[in-house]
């Protein structure tokens, strides 16, 4: 499995249209959740968020939500933001283009969010033309690495920790299959973090309708 952890600056250079980073002029960084809700890992990362009194953003899945309507009401309800992750998690680079925009168009009608993020950050360039339109595409320049059961907590947070920067967009998850290790190395991280000066924020959304 191959992947950045942190992202190299041509990248957001050639895409310059998608949220890579907010501004670097403040200690501000945005924790971010892709593929849930999840009934085994979200309410444990909802109550580690809670304890430190922070605000992160969940992109969520909508064939997710559907599955735990009560938990995607808790994440908003708690403060927290939301943002468009697809409803079925197709892979921008092995499906029709019309077919990822309808997954996407239809997991609006679940989640009422202006944000997007692609599935595995992979989507083709006649699908962003389109989405661009209507959604703020959120990609990261922080990849935490939870979803690498290669990994152990310590090089997850280590990860993070080493590549924050002012600014930052830091990719997690609320996964059943990567639990222990987003479990294990969230508390660590936001405690390295919050000693180093940052301070954590939502993402802002506006919904759709």
């Amino acid at each position: 499995m191959k992947y950045w952890i942190k992202t190299p600056s041509f990248v957001p250079y050639i895409f310059s249209e998608l949220v890579w980073r907010f501004s670097p002029d403040k200690p501000n960084i945005y924790l971010t959740f892709d593929d849930g809700p999840s009934s085994l890992v979200t309410e444990d990362i909802l109550s580690i968020l809670e304890e430190e009194s922070i605000k992160a953003t969940f992109f969520c899945v909508g064939k997710n939500v559907i599955k735990n309507p009560d938990l995607y009401r808790k994440i908003i309800a708690s403060g927290h933001s939301v943002g468009n992750h697809s409803m079925t998690h197709p892979n921008g680079w092995k499906i029709n283009s019309s077919i990822y925009q309808n997954d996407i168009h239809q997991a609006t009608e679940l989640i009422n969010s202006n944000l997007f993020r692609p599935p595995f950050g992979k989507f083709n360039i006649k699908s962003l033309k389109i989405l661009k339109k209507k959604f703020q595409i959120i990609m990261w320049d922080v990849v935490s690495g939870d979803f690498d059961l290669k990994l152990t907590s310590k090089e997850v947070i280590t990860n993070v920790v080493n590549n924050v920067r002012n600014g930052s967009i830091i990719v997690m998850h609320d996964n059943d299959k990567f639990k222990d290790l987003t479990l294990s190395s969230l508390l660590p991280i936001i405690k390295a973090l919050q000693e180093k000066g940052f301070c954590f924020k939502p993402i802002p959304f506006i919904p759709l309708v």
